[in-house]
């Protein structure tokens, strides 16, 4: 027999004792096809061609997979190509077979290739930094707004993208509410990522578990990119400091910000203020901001034309609803508003007299 002859002769006898979760498809002197099955995510097939004047010159490789994105079998073809270039005049097919299911296996990251590369070109410049660690298949996202930073480890899992990423340590340096709000909501959007709605409407399609890593890392890093630019809607002023070390922890601070249901942050003592002077509409105070928050909580509902505007305002139009300062009720509002007056003339009063 011939050197390819003798390849094909021992790729069908070993193929499948040399690697466990690999299938052998085709095994002729034209074409030898392997499916490698790893993880539900981690599949791919190799298809290996004899050049000519083989072994001189190196393999013809190609790889397809349905659960692997293209960016990643580019790049890994290029990768291959150089590694076979290495075995030139010996046998290559089951050395480059045995590379393939190694790396696979030893860079468990590449099911995220595509969602990495999005990632890093959102945080080109300034805006932060990602860290790859294969062997724990972690993901390490560093995201700045400003002074304003928040770091984590995402781990991606083995059945990603059945099963969302997981991350529990991270380190932030924004006050208490927006840290509050930036890793519920991260976590909210990652399981919605893998989970069907409670409530199916009958004309959706079948729910399918979606790609939840680049998804959760660009909500977080485009609400922190967001921070530094938000203004309070009382007193557009900036919301917070411009160096961190100015940002307010205190509850009691006039300063200290509350993010409201509309996604605008506010001063603590300009939303006491707006909210405890009239006029006291309908249903509720409006929030005040020239524009709508592209990260509010609310998607489509909730939103009411503010007093003396138009339709097609850029208005937020949004109710000022909060746990704390929800206060809707008009009768209740305004009471409270002329006992205060009432309080702020008999003090004067006093004062005159005393005077």
């Amino acid at each position: 027999m011939g050197f390819v002859e003798d390849e094909v002769d021992e790729v069908s006898r070993l193929c499948c004792n040399v690697l466990p979760d690999s299938k052998l498809v085709t095994c002729m002197s034209t074409l030898i096809r392997v499916d490698i099955y790893q993880t539900e995510s981690r599949q791919l097939t190799a298809c290996l061609r004899f050049p000519v004047d083989y072994p001189r010159n190196k393999l013809l490789m190609e790889f397809k997979s349905k659960t692997m994105s293209l960016t990643f079998l580019e790049r890994f073809t290029k990768i291959c190509d150089e590694k076979a270039l290495e075995f030139g005049g010996k046998p290559q097919v089951m050395k480059m077979l045995k590379f393939v299911d190694a790396y696979l296996r030893e860079n468990p990251l590449c099911i995220v290739t595509e969602e990495i590369f999005n990632i890093k070109t959102l945080l080109a410049g300034t805006y932060g930094e990602l860290k790859l660690r294969q062997k724990t298949s972690c993901v390490g996202l560093t995201a700045k707004g400003g002074s304003l930073y928040f770091k984590a480890k995402f781990h991606v899992p083995e059945q990603y993208p059945d099963q969302r990423i997981q991350w529990e340590d991270f380190d932030c340096n924004l006050p208490p509410p927006l840290f509050r709000f930036v890793d519920g909501q991260a976590k909210e959007i990652a399981r919605q990522c893998v989970e069907p709605p409670l409530r199916q409407l009958k004309n959706n399609p079948v729910f399918t578990p979606k790609p939840s890593l680049e998804r959760t890392l660009r909500f977080i890093v485009e609400a922190m990119k967001g921070f530094p630019h938000e203004r309070c809607p009382v007193c557009n002023e900036h919301s917070l400091p411009q160096d961190s070390a100015d940002v307010i922890l205190s509850e009691e601070d006039d300063k200290y910000v509350i993010r409201m249901f509309c996604g605008h942050v506010y001063h603590q003592e300009c939303l006491r203020k707006f909210m405890s002077e009239p006029p006291f509409p309908l249903g509720g105070k409006i929030c005040p901001a020239t524009k709508k928050h592209p990260r509010s909580d609310r998607r489509g509902g909730g939103k009411m034309k503010a007093s003396g505007g138009t339709a097609g305002s850029e208005l937020c139009q949004q109710r000022v609803t909060h746990d704390k300062w929800g206060l809707n009720d008009v009768k209740s509002a305004e009471a409270k508003w002329a006992h205060q007056q009432a309080r702020i003339r008999e003090l004067e009063e006093v004062i005159d007299f005393l005077q």
